[in-house]
């Protein structure tokens, strides 16, 4: 049966293994397969990068139409957002008036406060986000140590249940 799904060659013309001697004075059987970039599990004419799992890399193109007009509709709602962007708006007002005051070039301003709200959006975000991971750490500190404290209470009142127990039993007896 599994003959019949084997390449029908025979042996004299592509020999698949031969007999050899080896230092022991052993008979040891050497196979010589053809060297074949075709991935023998595969069925025939399927396609073998995808029983691998390889995948074509993925591109710009491919980036950009994963952005859907709903992720811009609902910015504001990630955490820390609205204080990034705020902290930006506030400092990219601030550098800008100053380099007007001081008199440098309306291009030379701008770019001073296109650079500031990008920098002070990306540092408050990034502290906002700090200060949100602290504040959970913290929480979860909390929640553990009422774990831990509701586990002794419930200790103590088992035991304070057998000492009952036990001073009933013994007025019985």
């Amino acid at each position: 049966m599994a003959a019949d799904t084997q390449n029908s060659k025979s042996s004299t013309e592509s020999p698949r293994n031969s007999e050899t001697i080896g230092p022991t004075g052993r008979l040891y059987d050497t196979f010589d397969y053809p060297a074949t970039t075709e991935n023998r599990n595969s069925l025939p004419g399927a396609n073998p990068d995808a029983l691998i799992g390889k995948r074509p890399e993925p591109g710009i193109v491919d980036a950009l139409k994963t952005i859907k007009l709903q992720d811009f509709k609902e910015v504001h709602k990630k955490p820390c957002t609205r204080e990034g962007f705020l902290t930006g708006i506030g400092a990219a007002f601030a550098t800008g008036g100053v380099k007007a005051i001081l008199g440098a070039p309306v291009f030379t301003i701008c770019n001073w406060a296109v650079g500031a709200f990008a920098f002070g959006s990306f540092a408050m975000h990034e502290y906002c986000q700090r200060k949100r991971k602290i504040e959970k750490e913290g929480i979860q500190k909390v929640n553990a140590a009422l774990q831990e404290k509701k586990i002794k209470e419930e200790m103590k009142r088992e035991e304070i249940r057998k000492a009952r127990r036990k001073a009933k039993e013994e007025a019985k007896g």
